[in-house]
């Protein structure tokens, strides 16, 4: 019995366990009641469904685990497929594929420029950010959207190699690389002293300038790629892609435990809110239900889980004084118990 419950708490145990173990009974409900719903061409477009999240969660989550947040990449999406739809129009497809990753990794990179250079908070830089991107769109595109673009561009956005869709592929790369980087690499443990302290990473030698700058040009990049892939997919682009983008990547990244404060924070965590949400979203119009509620369902999750943090945060600082509380006790008492016996002593040294 105590192997099993030691079993148990080691899957379903801190914050990922119990989002393996909402996953698990989520699936189980929909076995129960829509049987159907596990078929390959379901699953695949799930899976094709979460992916773009899942890709641009990558890139929030190594930018929130150093301290730092882009609310601007909803517009970035959008412009990286605008400008890879109107590049396709007069160059080869994978000069405007580079072309519009390139653009998002420029836009991210100067939000970090700015957020380094102003020293305000993030929220307000991106949020700034945000507007200047949809405007700028609007007054170039005119407010219309990108078509008639040659058949050859759509080959990247709609190719399934070995039956996986090229978006569900990239998902996996970049996921994987990122883990490796997040937790075996130095740089990996950068990002997360950066997120915990920055001013001591600072003291210790950390470029935090040279980090700053690269994960929000990684950010900016991992949400131009998706963008890139949907105007391939669809055949066109809009400015209104992304909408309601970077709550999604958010909410994902957060629900996956990473703090919002910064510090801590997993690869595989966010993949598994990813997967979490794009099973409820999926599965609760399967069961027949509004989908006006999925969104309903996404900011109870989001709310959740910055509560949920704030909890644990709490819990940690109680313990953590009650252990200085501790120490400092010991110590008084060792103290007293030296000035108690040293006059015993002293008689005896003459």
């Amino acid at each position: 019995m105590n192997k099993l419950r030691a079993w148990f708490e080691m899957i379903f145990g801190g914050r990922s366990g119990n989002l393996l173990l909402a996953l698990t009974v989520s699936l189980l409900i929909l076995a129960i009641f829509r049987p159907g719903y596990f078929t390959l061409d379901n699953l695949r477009v799930i899976a094709l469904n979460v992916s773009s999240i899942g890709i641009a969660s990558v890139g929030m989550a190594l930018l929130i685990i150093s301290g730092n947040v882009d609310l601007s990449i909803g517009s970035i999406y959008a412009a990286a497929a605008v400008m890879a739809a109107w590049l396709a129009l007069s160059v080869s497809p994978p000069l405007a594929v580079l072309g519009g990753v390139l653009l998002g990794a420029l836009l991210g990179l100067t939000n970090g420029a700015l957020v380094w250079r102003i020293r305000v908070s993030p929220i307000i830089v991106t949020l700034g950010s945000f507007t200047v991107i949809r405007g700028m769109m609007v007054v170039l595109t005119h407010g219309r959207s990108i078509y008639g673009i040659p058949e050859d561009f759509f080959v990247v956005g709609r190719a399934v190699p070995l039956g996986i869709p090229t978006q569900v592929w990239t998902l996996v790369i970049v996921a994987v690389l990122a883990h490796i980087v997040l937790s075996r690499t130095t740089i990996g443990r950068y990002i997360y002293a950066i997120g915990t302290n920055r001013e001591a990473s600072e003291v210790a030698g950390i470029n935090i300038r040279l980090f700053v700058l690269i994960l929000f040009a990684v950010n900016g990049l991992l949400a131009a790629l998706p963008g890139v892939l949907a105007a391939s997919r669809f055949g066109a682009a809009s400015i209104e892609y992304g909408v309601g983008f970077e709550l999604q990547v958010i909410t994902a990244v957060i629900l996956g435990g990473v703090a919002f404060s910064g510090g801590e924070g997993s690869i595989k965590g966010v993949m598994l809110a990813v997967a979490f949400l794009g099973v409820m979203n999926s599965g609760l119009i399967s069961l027949g239900v509004d989908p006006a509620y999925t969104d309903v369902v996404r900011g109870a999750a989001l709310v959740a889980s910055v509560l949920i943090e704030q909890l644990t945060q709490e819990r940690n600082e109680r313990f953590r004084r009650t252990v200085a509380m501790e120490d400092w006790a010991a110590q008084m008492k060792e103290k007293r118990t030296d000035a108690t016996i040293r006059p015993r002593l002293e008689p005896s040294d003459h």
